[in-house]
C-alpha cells in the first residue's frame, strides 16, 4: 500500500485512466447540505493562499494493464467534483457564468472529465455503478429534458447549477478551477498483496453514510474478481435489493436470524460483525444464491404478494400493522409451504392464526417487546413437533396450523394469546382513539370489511388521510349533548369517549364534530353548502349509527356489543386437537412463563448449548450466575447493590443469602418460582434470550399414566 499527498486536480487529470466505481459500492448519495459545505469551502479558497484537505481516496488496480483504478473509498467526493465541473461548464457555455476564455471549457473537459485514450468505448473518466451511470451520462450530455429525475446525481447537478448562476454569482469559471486546484487529497494505492476489505473497514469504522447492508455487500463482493463482482452483483445482489425495496438491511438481519436459528435478531449496529462471524469458511457465492432464495419470501411477506389473491389479501391485512416483527416467522414458513406444497387453505389458516394472535394482543394492549422471541421460535417449534413424531416412529396426523395453534396457546404472560374473557373486556374498554395509527388502520379496516360484500379500502383511505376516526359523542359536550346524556354525562364521557363503541369512520369533516347527534346523523346546510352526516357515509360502521334517534348509554352498550360480536367472529379463540409426544424427560424453556416448578425434580439444564447436571434449583441458580459473571462481568457486577437479588452487604439478612465471592451475595432463600424470576431478571439485564436456557425435569407421574 502506497500513500502520498497530491492535488485532486493532478490526481484526476489524464486522458488514459478511468476511475471505476465497483458494483459493490453504494449509490452516490451526497445530500444538498454536503454539496453546500463543499461549495462554501471553495468560495473561501478563491481568496486564500492555502490549500484545503479534501480527504483520502483509496484505489486498487482495475485491469491487467494498470491504467484504470477501482475506487474503494472516495467515490462520493470524486463524483461531486465531477458534477460541479459539469454544471460550471454548461453554465459557461450558455453565458450564465463568466469565463475569461471559452477554450478553457474544452481544456477542463479534456483534463478532468474525459479519458479519450482509454481502452473502453465509453470515454468518460468517471465510471459510476450501473444505477448511477445513466443519470451521470445524461447530465454530461447536458439536455435537461432527458435527465433522470429521481437521481441524487441529477438533483445535485441542478443544485450546483443554481448556486453558480442565480443571484450574486460567487465564481467565474476561472476562479472555480483555481479553487479546485487548491483541494488536496491523500491518494492511497493498494497493491495486490493488500487486504482491501480490512482497509475499507478501517476507513469506514465510524459508519458514516454506510448502512449495514452496504458493509455486507462490500464484504461479499470485494474479494471476488472484477468479472465475478459484475456477474454476482447482477445475478444475486441486485435482485436481493429489488426484493427488499432497495433497503436490504432488515432482510439481512432476518436472514441471519433464520439461518442461524437465533432466539432473537442481532442488533442492527452489530449486524455487519455478526455477518462476518457467520461467513467464516463459507462460500460467498453459495451464500448469495441462498440469500436470493430467502429474499423471494421476504418480498412475498412484506409486499403481500403471495401465490393467490386470497392469500395476498389476507397478508395485506397483517401488513397494515406495519411491523416487521413477524417476518422471521413468515419467511421460513412461506419457504416451507412452497417446499412441502401446502394447500391454499392451510397457508390461509396459518396467516389467519397469526393475525388472530396479533389482533387480540393489540386490543388487549399487551406490550410487543416479547414478540420477537415468540416469532423466532414458532416455526422451529412446529418442525420440532413433527420431528418428535418421526423419531417415535408415529405418523403425525396433524396439519401445520393445528400444531402452530398448540405452540401459540401454550404460551402465557407477556407471550400469550389473550383468552376470550380478557379479549371481550378489552374490546369494551380499550382506548382505541389513542392507539398507534397502524393499529387503528388494521383494526378499523377489519371492522369495516368483516362482512363479505362491498369493500371499502379503509387502510388506503386512512393512510392518505381521506378517512379518519371520529367520536360520535364529541370530546367537547355542548348543552344539547349534556341534556341528552343526563346527569351522569361526565361519567359516561369518561367511560365511553375513546372506546370502539363511540368511534366511527368518516371523511375529513370537522364541521359537524361538536354538533348535536341529530345534526351529525343527518348533516346540515350552511351558506348554501351541504355538510353530509352519517346518513351519507360510505362506511358500514357509520351507517349503523343512523338507525338511532339519540346517543345515550343504551346505544353505546348496544353498539359496543355489536363490535364485540364482529371481533369475536373475526378472531375466535383458537382450538387444536394436537398433543405432543410424551417425553421421558420434560424440557422447559425459561421463556415458558406458564411453567410451575413446585414439586418438580430437576435433572439438569442446558445454557448456550452446554448441558450441566445440577439437580437442585439452588445449585442451578448459583451455577448460572457464575457462568454469566464470567461471560458478562461488567453487567453482572453492576447488579450488586442495585436492588432485587444481588447484594454487596446483606447485613442482617446474610442467613438468607449465598456468598458468590468476596463482597458479593445472592439472595437464595426463596421458592423455586422466585428463583426463575431471578434468572429472568438476570437474563434481561444481560440481554440474553430466555429460550437460551432449557431445564430438564423428571416427568410428572400423572403425565406418565
Amino acid at each position: 500500500m502506497k500513500g502520498h499527498e497530491i492535488p485532486l486536480s493532478k490526481y484526476i487529470e489524464g486522458n488514459k485512466m478511468q476511475l471505476i466505481i465497483p458494483v459493490y459500492q453504494r449509490n452516490y448519495d451526497w445530500k444538498k447540505e454536503n454539496c453546500d459545505q463543499l461549495f462554501n469551502d471553495l468560495k473561501k479558497l478563491v481568496h486564500s493562499e492555502r490549500n484545503h484537505f479534501f480527504g483520502s481516496i483509496v484505489t486498487g488496480v482495475a485491469d491487467s494493464i494498470g491504467n484504470n483504478r477501482l475506487v474503494i473509498d472516495g467515490q462520493q467526493r470524486i463524483t461531486t467534483i465531477s458534477i460541479l465541473l459539469l454544471a460550471a461548464i454548461h453554465a459557461s457555455e450558455k453565458g450564465e457564468m463568466e469565463i475569461s476564455d471559452i477554450y478553457k471549457i474544452d481544456e477542463a473537459t479534456e483534463i478532468f472529465l474525459m479519458a479519450k485514450y482509454c481502452a473502453s468505448e465509453r470515454k468518460y473518466k468517471l465510471v459510476p455503478i450501473e444505477r448511477d451511470m445513466e443519470a451521470y451520462d445524461k447530465v454530461f450530455a447536458g439536455d435537461p429534458t432527458k435527465f433522470v429525475t429521481d437521481s441524487k446525481i441529477t438533483n445535485n447537478y441542478i443544485h450546483f447549477y443554481e448556486l453558480l448562476t442565480k443571484g450574486n454569482r460567487p465564481f467565474t469559471f476561472d476562479e472555480l478551477l483555481n479553487a479546485i486546484e487548491k483541494l488536496q487529497i491523500i491518494s492511497i494505492e493498494l497493491e495486490s498483496s493488500d487486504d482491501a476489505q480490512l482497509i475499507f473497514e478501517s476507513l469506514n469504522s465510524t459508519g458514516l453514510a454506510l448502512t449495514e447492508a452496504d458493509k455486507i455487500r462490500n464484504y461479499l463482493l470485494m474479494s471476488l474478481s472484477r468479472e465475478e463482482q459484475q456477474e454476482y452483483f447482477k445475478k444475486y445482489w441486485q435482485k436481493i435489493e429489488l426484493s427488499t425495496g432497495n433497503e436490504p438491511t432488515m432482510f439481512l438481519r432476518d436472514y441471519l436470524t433464520i439461518i442461524q436459528q437465533l432466539q432473537r435478531p442481532p442488533r442492527i449496529n452489530l449486524l455487519y460483525f455478526e455477518w462476518k462471524k457467520y461467513m467464516e469458511e463459507r462460500d460467498r457465492k453459495v451464500e448469495l444464491a441462498k440469500m436470493l432464495d430467502y429474499a423471494k419470501f421476504y418480498y412475498q411477506a412484506t409486499n403481500a404478494q403471495l401465490s393467490t389473491e386470497k392469500l395476498s389479501k389476507k397478508m395485506r391485512q397483517i401488513c397494515n400493522i406495519q411491523t416487521d416483527v413477524f417476518n422471521v416467522f413468515f419467511i421460513p414458513f412461506l419457504k416451507y409451504a412452497e417446499d412441502k406444497e401446502l394447500s391454499e387453505s392451510e397457508i390461509y389458516n396459518v396467516i389467519d392464526l397469526i393475525e388472530n394472535f396479533m389482533a387480540r394482543r393489540i386490543v388487549c394492549n399487551i406490550p410487543g417487546n416479547a414478540l420477537t422471541q415468540v416469532f423466532c421460535a414458532l416455526h422451529k417449534d412446529v418442525l420440532k413437533s413433527y420431528e418428535e413424531y418421526k423419531d417415535a416412529g408415529i405418523d403425525c396426523p396433524y396439519r401445520y396450523a393445528e400444531i402452530l395453534t398448540y405452540h401459540i396457546m401454550r404460551r402465557d404472560g407477556n407471550y400469550q394469546l389473550p383468552r376470550d374473557t380478557q379479549f371481550i373486556e378489552a374490546i369494551k374498554t380499550r382506548d382505541a382513539y389513542h392507539m398507534p395509527k397502524p393499529f387503528q388502520v388494521f383494526l378499523f379496516e377489519r371492522l369495516e370489511n368483516a362482512i363479505s360484500g362491498e369493500y371499502n379500502d379503509v387502510a388506503n383511505q386512512m393512510n392518505k388521510k381521506n378517512a379518519s376516526i371520529e367520536h360520535i359523542m364529541p370530546q367537547t359536550l355542548n348543552d344539547e349533548w349534556r341534556q341528552m346524556l343526563g346527569s351522569k354525562y361526565e361519567a359516561l364521557k369518561e367511560k365511553y369517549l375513546h372506546t370502539f363503541a363511540n368511534l366511527t369512520l368518516t371523511g375529513i369533516n370537522s364541521e359537524l364534530s361538536n354538533n348535536s347527534f341529530i345534526t351529525k346523523r343527518d348533516g346540515k346546510m350552511k351558506s348554501g353548502t351541504k355538510y353530509p352526516g352519517y346518513k351519507d357515509s360510505i362506511y358500514r360502521l357509520t351507517r349503523g349509527v343512523t338507525e338511532c334517534n339519540q346517543w345515550t348509554e343504551a346505544e353505546l352498550i348496544k353498539r359496543g356489543q355489536e363490535i364485540v360480536d364482529i371481533f369475536m367472529s373475526l378472531y375466535p379463540q383458537p382450538k387444536t386437537e394436537f398433543k405432543p409426544i410424551p417425553k421421558p424427560i420434560d424440557e422447559i424453556s425459561l421463556e415458558d412463563e406458564t411453567f410451575n416448578p413446585a414439586n418438580r425434580l430437576l435433572r439438569g439444564f442446558t445454557l448456550f448449548g452446554q448441558t450441566y447436571t445440577e439437580t437442585t434449583w439452588k445449585s442451578m441458580l448459583l451455577r448460572i450466575v457464575n457462568i454469566l459473571s464470567d461471560k458478562y462481568p461488567d453487567i453482572v457486577e453492576s447488579l450488586y447493590d442495585a436492588g432485587s437479588y444481588f447484594w454487596k452487604t446483606p447485613g442482617d439478612n446474610e442467613q438468607y443469602c449465598t456468598k458468590i465471592s468476596n463482597g458479593k451475595y445472592l439472595w437464595t432463600s426463596m421458592d423455586n418460582k422466585n428463583k426463575l424470576r431471578c434468572l429472568r431478571y438476570l437474563f434481561e439485564k444481560c440481554d440474553i434470550a430466555e429460550s437460551e436456557l432449557t431445564i430438564q425435569l423428571e416427568v410428572q407421574k400423572e403425565q406418565e399414566e
